[in-house]
């Protein structure tokens, strides 16, 4: 039986506080202990790290969310899973040769690119394993070893950092590390699931027909994301990068978790719902996925610009701390939209299975961004960085919302959205009413003050269903 949407997202709740904690912790650890130039570069590595790991692999950990109920119900599972795990260890073979052969070539930089490499391939590898556990619906096994993998990941840089000095490496060694770790605690379990089956190789060309053109999506929807990065280090220099990437995980990284929360429960259950009651099963889950992005991201968003000043002064380094207060209000509206772009809009093309027509609308996002950002960097700085971003995922949406309209409508709910933004009105009103003291007891009475108001608000509107919802829980509990 396929679990509620409402289900799902409680089960997942947990893992996203900790990564939520996690992300927050590594910005508010490594802008103290990182000057901008070393967390600049870390950034550029991490951001290579995440392009390569897309580029090679997400065809693959894609593949299994898409087939594994499918294969399951076939009883042809386990060779889904050796198929898909032999290809992925022969890529990691191949990606730590070149990047062997890369790090005797580069000189200086030789420690970053090995530290780049650690942190790559077993991350390539436990990420496939956790898809087939999503897919599956474990939802407590992949809490599990994705929460000890973010605390690990944190608790480990850090040392590495302090302790030995190895400065914009640590980090990206201390999540090698980590990943390894939680992968060779999971294998007895995969040996268990591939006990007996062999690798189809005639099943690679179904496996890179469906997930080869979503690669080339989701890497260029990377290009949407961080390419910004590498103009800058380009076009300005590692300090700036350093700066703009603090601010910038300060504000999407809490949103991104946000969307991915709701992604990680919407996507198989409308694979499930498809499978099940067809395409008008597939279109109610995401009816009901944007009702929570609703009632979720959107006021997540706009608090998060609302506490720019008290959450820069409390959360990053003295250094880092004008450039945050000043971008990160913009970065909640650019991850808003890249949330609505890439984890809800984007479920339409995979439910339809229209991965080409994706990978076009994110290539013409993501061309829009590259334009702009050689454009707009020379002339106005880190601002020219966040306009393209943001001119980038508003056409990257509309260009989704447009192509779908005849295929797979995708459900918009203008009622529930007008509510929200009223709700939203709301706590603005009250957050603007105060001014809030610039340190840690300002920044906790803002987001409870704004949490409290927004709730409030959410519930006299009945926002998304709320009070409807706690209605029936409150009858429930009664009973």
């Amino acid at each position: 039986m396929t679990p509620s949407l409402h289900r799902l997202l409680a089960g997942y709740l947990p893992i996203n506080l900790i990564q939520a904690g996690a992300a927050l912790g590594l910005v508010v650890i490594f802008s103290r202990l990182l000057d901008p130039a070393e967390y600049g570069r870390y950034a550029l590595v991490a951001t290579a790290v995440l392009w390569a790991q897309s580029l090679l692999f997400f065809w693959l950990q894609t593949s299994v969310t898409r087939f594994h109920e499918h294969s399951r119900d076939r009883n042809e599972l386990p060779r889904l899973l050796a198929t898909v795990y032999s290809s992925a260890l022969g890529l990691a073979v191949v990606l730590g040769l070149a990047g062997l052969l890369l790090a005797r070539h580069v000189g200086d930089h030789a420690p970053l690119i090995l530290a780049g490499l650690a942190a790559l391939l077993p991350r390539a590898l436990l990420v496939i394993s956790l898809e087939s556990h999503r897919a599956a619906h474990r939802v407590r096994r992949y809490s599990l070893l994705e929460g000890l993998q973010y605390l690990l990941a944190l608790a480990l840089g850090t040392l590495f950092v302090t302790r030995l000095d190895w400065g914009a490496s640590g980090p990206l060694l201390g999540l090698g590390l980590a990943n390894l770790i939680v992968l060779l605690l999971d294998t007895p379990f995969l040996i268990r699931q591939l006990i007996g089956a062999r690798p189809a190789w005639v099943e690679l060309r179904n496996l890179a027909r469906y997930g080869l053109p979503l690669t080339l999506s989701f890497t260029l929807g990377l290009v949407t994301a961080n390419s910004d990065r590498f103009f800058i280090g380009w076009l300005m220099d590692e300090q700036a990068v350093g700066v703009y990437a603090v601010a910038y995980a300060l504000a999407d990284r809490p949103l991104s978790i946000l969307f991915s929360w709701t992604g990680a429960a919407a996507v198989p259950l409308a694979f499930s719902a498809l499978n099940e009651g067809g395409t008008a099963a597939a279109r109610a889950v995401m009816a009901t996925t944007a009702r929570s992005l609703i009632l979720i991201a959107l006021p997540g968003a706009l608090g998060l610009a609302l506490v720019a000043t008290p959450l820069a002064a409390v959360m990053v380094g003295e250094e880092f701390r004008a450039a945050t207060t000043h971008i990160v209000p913009w970065v909640a509206v650019a991850g808003l939209l890249n949330g609505i772009m890439s984890h809800y809009t984007a479920h339409a093309f995979l439910i339809t299975q229209h991965t080409q027509l994706l990978m076009l609308t994110t290539g013409l996002a993501a061309l829009a961004n590259v334009l702009l950002n050689l454009l707009l960097i020379p002339h106005w700085g880190l601002d020219g960085a966040i306009a393209a971003t943001l001119a980038a995922y508003a056409l990257g949406v509309v260009a989704r919302v447009l192509l779908m309209r005849k295929r797979f409508p995708i459900p918009l709910v203008p009622v529930d959205l007008g509510k929200g933004l009223l709700a939203c009105g709301g706590m603005a009103a009250v957050l603007l009413a105060v001014h809030w003291p610039l340190d840690g007891w300002g920044l906790l009475g803002a987001i409870g003050t704004g949490m409290l108001s927004y709730a409030l608000a959410a519930v006299a509107l009945d926002v998304s269903g709320a009070r409807q919802f706690l209605i029936a829980r409150w009858q429930r509990w009664r009973s």
